[in-house]
């Protein structure tokens, strides 16, 4: 039995620029993933942005098998990496896909000696993954958490 922790050998993940192509997609996924998450806090679903509005900036498209399975928004910045969005088709979810385009990021971040903040709504379990990923709850409100992720220690280096 091949394990949760990874993506099985059979499933090529890569990650590709979003094209305009893809909004539709996005918009898809944004409301598959955080519609139940967000009637549940707010009492309704209102998506972040229309087919004509969308900004795909920092997205890529996250496919398996050469399928598209989902997306992830991320900002670069001097003092931190931020996740703007990570979602993942329902039927891809629970296979390690997640995790191994978190890795990826968390690989970038401790590169570049910053933290990786993302923020998750209250009502998404999706903060047990983070958590069990490494992260922390930096601040919380009634509607948000916010959570980071330390970046590794570099090695020490010494002058000889």
């Amino acid at each position: 039995m091949p394990s949760m922790d990874c993506p099985s050998q059979e499933e090529t993940i890569r990650l590709r620029s979003a094209e305009t192509a893809d909004a539709e997609f996005v918009l898809w996924l944004e409301e598959a993933c955080m519609r139940d998450y967000a009637t549940a806090l707010w009492g309704e679903w209102r998506p972040s942005a229309t087919l004509e509005s969308v900004d795909l900036t920092g997205h890529e498209i996250i496919e398996v098998a050469d399928q598209a399975a989902g997306c992830v928004a991320t900002a670069v910045h001097p003092d931190q990496l931020l996740v703007k969005r990570l979602y993942l088709a329902p039927s891809y979810r629970n296979r390690g896909i997640g995790a191994w385009v978190l890795h990826r990021l968390i690989d970038v971040a401790n590169y570049r000696a910053i933290p990786v903040k993302l923020s998750v709504l209250t009502t998404n379990p999706a903060v047990r993954f983070y958590l069990r990923e490494g992260f922390s709850i930096e601040a919380e409100t009634e509607e948000r958490r916010t959570m980071v992720r330390a970046p590794a220690i570099p090695p020490a280096t010494t002058d000889r």
